[in-house]
């Protein structure tokens, strides 16, 4: 049953092609692009040339919105958290409030309260830093629900307490007419879920930062 988990776990510290074509051909991914903005933040030892040639995808916005999503599942109070670390990583600009903060969570188009806004290259590189951040600290209760080495009866009932939070915080936020979030509350194997958890486990250690920003483009 997770077998195609275990070597993604393996390769979470690695920078890979393989990694990133995962990360790419999830069930988040889509095909329409949108133009990057120059002049970008983001703090790394990927040369931002690197990136000159590519668009942001389509599907940015959303993956990283329900990456959150998935951080507040694991995290009671995550917002206050992701706040302070934002201070203390020097994003305080990008996150000077809780309404800009939202504004750009918005920008996922399979919300409620979609503001039909894009993000900007600048706002998917801090969000893309501070969820880096979030995914190291709980990266021990990530690797738990991917293990396949506990007991069935043990992690079935992690996956019960997780799920049911998570789809809970779907239903609170995202628009239940959409097809697109049926299938994944439907869906009893929790595909979706366990590919966010991945993404999350692969953004985690050195050059965690750099592969889920690689996951957020296409080449031109």
């Amino acid at each position: 049953m997770f077998d195609f988990i275990k070597p993604t776990i393996k390769l979470a510290n690695l920078q890979s092609p393989v990694i990133i074509y995962f990360m790419k051909t999830s069930y988040l991914n889509a095909s329409q692009r949108i133009e990057i903005n120059s002049g970008t933040k983001y703090s790394s030892n990927e040369p931002e040339s690197s990136f000159s040639n590519c668009v942001i995808a389509n599907d940015a916005a959303r993956k990283l919105d329900f990456l959150i999503l998935v951080i507040e599942t694991l995290q009671i109070n995550a917002t206050d958290t992701l706040f302070r670390k934002a201070k203390n990583i020097g994003l305080t600009e990008d996150f000077s409030s809780r309404v800009d903060f939202w504004k750009m969570r918005c920008s996922n188009p399979l919300r409620t309260s979609h503001t039909f806004a894009s993000l900007t290259s600048e706002q998917i590189d801090s969000l893309v830093e501070l969820i880096s951040v979030m995914a190291e600290n709980l990266y021990p209760l990530i690797r738990q629900l991917l293990s396949s080495k506990e007991s069935k009866t043990l992690n079935n009932e992690r996956w019960y307490l997780f799920s049911e939070r998570l789809k809970s915080l779907i239903r609170e936020r995202m628009n239940l007419q959409r097809s697109y979030i049926l299938s994944m509350l439907g869906d009893e194997n929790h595909k979706f879920f366990r590919e966010l958890l991945v993404i999350l486990s692969l953004s985690c250690g050195q050059g965690g930062a750099i592969r889920l920003k690689a996951s957020l483009y296409h080449q031109k």
